[in-house]
């Protein structure tokens, strides 16, 4: 509403099947008695929430898409698809189908692979140009024997060899302070001096004694300290071959790591994969003609799988159509005509296969007798694609499994004796299913088992919308509207009130 921080939209479902508790476990969501699905919005947020979890809405429309089923207007646009028509063929035939279209989906898949794999092999020219590449690749990091951390350890060696004459002059001035090679001072003979000093005045000052021993300790760790400067000085080592070798070194593992990856890591890694595919192409010809066979071997069994399916697909469209038309004569389309039309298969080859099969399927249909088939969006008025819809329905809903079913005026273009039928056609769905419709037709209403009304009314400042659920007066009063308009008219309740007993009547017997 204008003006309003936040809107919610909630639902509460007390049955679900178990296509529904298997996406739950899916989505990580614990499925209860209870489904609680719950959509706030503001002018910046949404937030979706699955019985207090929260979720993406492209899991809650998922999760929603089967636990209801909404047939608006923009559904007969969809049926106007033919892409669409192939799909509902095979929920028509359930299982069978499903069974075929898995093995042609598996060996579609599988046949692909192979033809992949076959032309990653190439020709012979082909195969001896990425040979040459490869084998120079191999050899340059074979020869070039990156290791993990080299590179920082270059570094550090090149700066130890570009600052060498401050690291000796360093270490050799230490050992000279501690050692007395530096103007003949020295500071561990000045600590045997100190010591000496302590331990003659020690006689008069027993702390005294304690120094000197503290003292002797130190001289310890500092003439120890002092051998290990000398030892280091007479390693030390920077002559200037050593120093080009860390240079040229540090270069070619710089130069091999930015061809080959970015580090030593995905250098030695294309190094892995270059020898694995060298070897691979090295025993290509024995390899390319073994999968020319297993392709010959898949194409066969592919092109068999979609023959097998469109034959199965045959079958159950004959069905199809005798229960589409069965159903459009009911409607009060008596001289409907419906057809399954296939394209022809007779020239295709597995290579014109896909994942679904060879099957190119379209609805025909003659609403009028004495007209030839042609597709839907031809031919077909808005009443009579209501109709076929509704006819889709009846057949179709016994196969989704979805609990639900929501149709939005689908009394379009109806009246008179046919909306009599299309609401008993909604009943026999109701049967197996819960259905909500929207509806202007008393012949609908008067069917349903509950009736909520739906009213707009102005106050002050807005515009309110609401829904009431009706008790059995406030039913048969509403029927009434229906039948004679906004004004009751005399006949109107007692008419109210047969239809409702004649709607009463067929849920007995039915």
């Amino acid at each position: 509403r204008n003006g309003a921080t936040k809107a919610t939209v909630e639902a509460v479902f007390d049955d679900f099947n178990d296509d529904v508790k298997r996406y739950l476990d899916d989505v990580g969501i614990e499925s209860d008695d209870i489904l609680i699905l719950k959509r706030s919005m503001s002018g910046e947020k949404s937030e979706c929430r699955i019985n207090g979890s929260a979720v993406t809405l492209q899991t809650l429309r998922a999760l929603g898409e089967k636990l209801v089923d909404i047939h608006g207007q923009h559904e007969h646009q969809s049926l106007l698809k033919v892409a669409t028509h192939l799909n509902i063929l095979d929920a028509y035939g359930g299982d069978e189908i499903l069974k075929v279209k898995n093995d042609v989906y598996n060996n579609y898949k599988n046949y692909k692979n192979l033809i992949s794999e076959f032309n990653a092999i190439g020709s012979p020219d082909e195969r001896e140009r990425k040979l040459d590449v490869l084998k120079y690749q191999i050899d340059e990091l074979q020869d070039g024997a990156l290791i993990e951390g080299e590179e920082e350890q270059l570094i550090l060696n090149r700066k130890k060899f570009r600052n060498a004459e401050k690291i000796l002059n360093a270490v050799k001035d230490a050992e000279d302070l501690l050692n007395g090679g530096y103007d003949g001072l020295s500071v561990i003979s000045a600590i045997n001096k100190s010591i000496n000093l302590l331990n003659v005045a020690g006689a008069f000052d027993a702390e005294l004694l304690n120094v000197a021993e503290r003292l002797e300790s130190s001289k310890i760790d500092i003439k120890d300290i002092a051998d290990t400067l000398k030892t280091q000085l007479d390693e030390l080592s920077f002559d200037d071959y050593s120093a080009v070798r860390v240079e040229k070194r540090l270069e070619k593992v710089r130069a091999l790591t930015r061809k080959y990856g970015g580090s030593v890591e995905s250098a030695n890694e294309f190094f892995e994969k270059a020898k694995i595919e060298y070897d691979f192409l090295i025993s290509a010809d024995e390899k390319s003609a073994n999968l020319e066979k297993e392709i010959k071997i898949t194409e066969n069994a592919l092109y068999n799988y979609s023959l097998k399916l469109h034959n199965i697909r045959e079958k159950y469209a004959k069905s199809f159509e005798i229960e589409i038309n069965s159903q459009l004569k009911d409607l009060g389309m008596p001289s409907a005509k419906f057809s399954v039309k296939f394209s022809d298969i007779n020239d295709l080859t597995a290579k014109d296969c896909t994942s679904n099969g060879m099957d190119f399927v379209e609805f025909l249909i003659s609403a009028n007798k004495g007209e030839p088939l042609k597709p839907l969006q031809k031919i077909i008025s808005g009443g009579e694609m209501s109709r076929f819809m509704l006819a889709l329905k009846n057949i179709i809903s016994r196969l989704d499994g979805i609990e639900t079913m929501v149709f939005d005026e689908i009394d379009t273009g109806i009246s008179g004796v046919i909306a009599q039928v299309v609401a008993e056609k909604l009943y026999n769905i109701a049967t197996t299913r819960q259905v909500i419709a929207v509806t202007h037709l008393p012949q609908l209403a008067s069917m349903a088992d509950q009736h909520y009304k739906i009213e707009k009314h102005e106050d002050e400042n807005s515009t309110v919308t609401e829904i009431k659920l009706l008790d059995k007066e406030e039913e048969l009063l509403e029927i009434a509207r229906l039948i004679g308009g906004s004004t009751y008219s005399e006949h109107a309740l007692p008419h109210a009130l047969e239809m409702k007993k004649h709607a009463d009547l067929i849920k007995k017997t039915n």
